[in-house]
């Protein structure tokens, strides 16, 4: 279970997080760690919470979930993971989940609550 701890990964010290961050926080970890509970994960966090410079050391987008606690990265190093949410879109349908495709995160998976077009999408 990823807790909010483990998500703001201590930035929130120095930057720390809006009342609109902390409800998307709270709403994204709710929703990733039923996810996981159903499917009997133990997911590895590898990046939750990435303010300003964090975000940009990272590689990630001006408009990136990271920024705004929409978005979290899952550690998947043998791709099983996202294999399985790619077969299961259903569910992250009901969990109210976008996973970007996992053919362009190697090594994790990236999910966030940002609606798109389509549940699995290209970054």
């Amino acid at each position: 279970m990823i807790t909010p701890k483990d998500y703001l990964m201590g930035r929130d010290k120095i930057y720390p997080i809006s009342k609109d961050q902390a409800v998307a926080m709270a709403d994204l970890l709710a929703r990733v760690n039923h996810l996981f509970a159903t499917f009997k994960i133990n997911a590895q966090l590898t990046s939750g919470y990435r303010p300003g410079h964090f975000n940009k050391a990272a590689g990630g987008s001006a408009r990136s979930g990271h920024l705004t606690c929409h978005a979290i990265d899952i550690a998947d190093h043998d791709g099983e993971i996202g294999e399985l949410l790619k077969n299961n879109v259903k569910l992250l349908e009901e969990y109210g989940l976008w996973l970007e495709n996992p053919d362009h995160t190697n090594g994790w998976v990236h999910l966030d609550t940002k609606e798109r077009k389509n549940r699995i999408f290209n970054p």
